[in-house]
């Protein structure tokens, strides 16, 4: 009995959406940590807890897309990286993850957004 080889979907995303992904993801991070970094009277923490949420689903979000991302496994114009279907899956976890945690937030006062 011959051997099959299961083929693997893959996916492709434009390499200018991930890096992007990875600038406005770090920016944010970046915003959070600086609260506790250099605290400044407006930016009071109400809710350490959904702060710390919030940090850990963005940190996971960037470290997916910079470490278990391969940039340079891209189609032949450079312009799309190829994705599994595991990794799109997980590209859409954590995105999910993230917005949830930056949306409670929001609700504390804190917003990335307007920042």
């Amino acid at each position: 009995m011959g051997q099959e080889k299961m083929k693997k979907e893959t996916y492709g995303m434009k390499l200018d959406n991930l890096m992007n992904g990875i600038r406005t993801v770090g920016q944010d991070l970046d915003f959070l940590c600086s609260l506790i970094e250099y605290p400044v009277e407006e930016y009071q923490i109400p809710d350490a807890v959904e702060y710390s949420h919030a940090v850990v689903a963005l940190m996971n979000q960037l470290t997916y897309m910079t470490c278990d991302i391969d940039i340079n496994n891209l189609t032949e114009d450079g312009e799309l990286v190829i994705l599994t279907k595991e990794q799109v899956q997980t590209l859409s976890v954590l995105s999910d993850a993230a917005e949830e945690a930056l949306e409670s937030l929001r609700e504390c006062g804190i917003s990335v957004i307007n920042n």
